[in-house]
């Protein structure tokens, strides 16, 4: 069945299915509306988590044994599988498997970017809907962006004026995570009311050195700044899974952008809430990367992720190869 992400809490109170879809292209509400799963399984006593990457090249062998698999050290699991794409290179066949033969013990967690109407009619997405759970992620729009930002505020224990409320809008541009990042500051200082002035200190701090600011200059191709950036977010003690985040979204509007073409790049930008101020960034990536290099991005950002959830590897030398390629340097120079 299909829910709204404000309806999930009620349905996670009521019961737990064993399967969810979760779809969306903005990182922050897909790991907020996953973060919801994780926690009522383990209210559920789940309390074991398997994380499948289900990237170029993956087994799909390997959820069917995870799916059947007795656990050593819980009864219950929790499965989650991450497609980068959203289409299984089995065109599906073991989550056909996975659907018509549903193990009580485990909970089956599928994570996507957005899909398309092409996908959605897909026996194996049609037969994973039927028995669990599927949630679609939109983005929060321009008109939608105050009224999102003023309830975060109030959660964080604040309150704000409407035109302090409308500035931070303004600036943050529908960044969420920087938005996020934005309101645990304040909370963090001890702020009770946030106003215009509190506002425009907050977003000038913070103007230089963003996550966001280290996307666009990677958008924009500029290497050296890009580079500068990372290592000042690095030294500040910003987390790595926040800049991922952001480098991710970039990513994934890219390669929606690519499939509407120079002649209908307007209407792309609209479907993707991408304001006429922060176009000229994509522009330049999309004159410049090619279908392959974004999705060698999209592979080194699941490594990234890996090796920021402890897989041994350097997250930080990671995203500096994400840097790297989605400035699109290697690629000109070689």
């Amino acid at each position: 069945m299909k829910l709204k992400t404000e309806q999930l809490g009620v349905h996670l109170q009521k019961q737990l299915a064993p399967f969810y879809i979760i779809s969306g292209d903005e990182p922050l509400l897909v790991q907020e509306t996953c973060d919801q799963i994780r926690l009522a399984s383990k209210k559920h006593g789940i309390e074991e988590r398997e994380l499948l990457h289900a990237e170029a090249g993956f087994d799909w062998t390997d959820l069917l044994d995870q799916v059947n698999a007795m656990s050593l050290f819980a009864s219950r699991r929790l499965i989650e599988v991450r497609i980068p794409n959203g289409k299984p290179s089995d065109k599906g066949k073991a989550l056909l498997e996975v659907a018509a033969n549903p193990n009580p013990d485990n909970v089956v967690l599928l994570v996507t970017p957005r899909l398309d109407a092409a996908t959605q009619k897909t026996k194996w997405f049609k037969a994973l809907e039927a028995a669990g759970v599927f949630i679609a992620i939109w983005p929060i729009d321009r008109n939608q962006l105050p009224g999102w930002l003023q309830r975060r505020i109030q959660a964080a224990g604040m309150s704000a004026s409407q035109d302090a409320v409308a500035l931070f809008a303004q600036r943050i541009e529908g960044n969420l995570l920087a938005g996020v990042q934005e309101i645990e500051k304040m909370r963090m200082m001890g702020t009770q009311q946030i106003s215009v002035e509190l506002i425009e200190e907050a977003t000038a701090d913070s103007a230089r050195y963003d996550a966001f600011t280290l996307a666009d200059s990677c958008l924009m191709g500029n290497i050296g700044d890009a580079m500068r950036i990372l290592s000042h977010l690095r030294a500040e003690g910003h987390e790595a899974i926040m800049i991922l985040g952001a480098l991710v979204r970039k990513i994934r509007q890219l390669i929606s952008l690519q499939a509407y073409g120079p002649q209908r790049l307007t209407e792309g930008f609209k479907s993707q809430n991408i304001w006429p101020k922060q176009q000229p960034p994509f522009k330049s990536a999309l004159a410049r990367l090619q279908q392959t290099e974004l999705f060698e991005c999209l592979q080194t950002a699941e490594q990234t992720d890996r090796a920021i959830k402890g897989d041994g590897n350097d997250p930080w030398l990671l995203l500096s190869r994400l840097t790297e390629l989605l400035t699109g340097v290697r690629m000109l120079a070689s």
